[in-house]
């Protein structure tokens, strides 16, 4: 067993990944193959399009998220909203236009990271 003591401090999202500011802890928890990172979207502020070939949880601990797929259907989530993302489903999440949205993402696995999703397709 390992008990990892506070981890450091937060780091800004690499821009490749991520349009906006967008706050990543580390690691709070991993095993060999499943992470565990709370992560802080500003408003406005989204990940890329994305898929896990393993799958994704998302618990929305702070806030209201958009969450987006390639149908062009874009949902909204709240804090107490926990989203399952299948084995290879291309997706994104990320902030409202208003307002801030922290999640804690359990991800199995890696993660395959693709384009910059649009304005247009932000607004669904």
């Amino acid at each position: 067993m390992d008990v990892i003591r506070h981890p450091g401090d937060a780091t800004k999202g690499p821009e490749d990944r991520f349009s906006g500011d967008v706050w990543l802890w580390p690691r709070i928890g991993a095993t060999a193959n499943v992470e565990v990172r709370n992560v802080l979207f500003t408003p406005g502020s989204r990940s890329a399009w994305h898929r896990h070939p393993a799958g994704q949880v998302l618990h929305v601990t702070e806030g209201v998220g958009l969450l987006g797929f390639r149908s062009g259907e874009v949902q909204e989530i709240r804090a107490g909203d926990t989203v399952v993302c299948h084995p290879g489903e291309e997706h994104w999440h990320g902030a409202g236009p208003a307002t801030f949205m922290t999640h804690i993402a359990v991800t199995d696995g890696p993660t395959q990271w693709q384009e910059h999703v649009t304005q247009e397709e932000y607004q669904g």
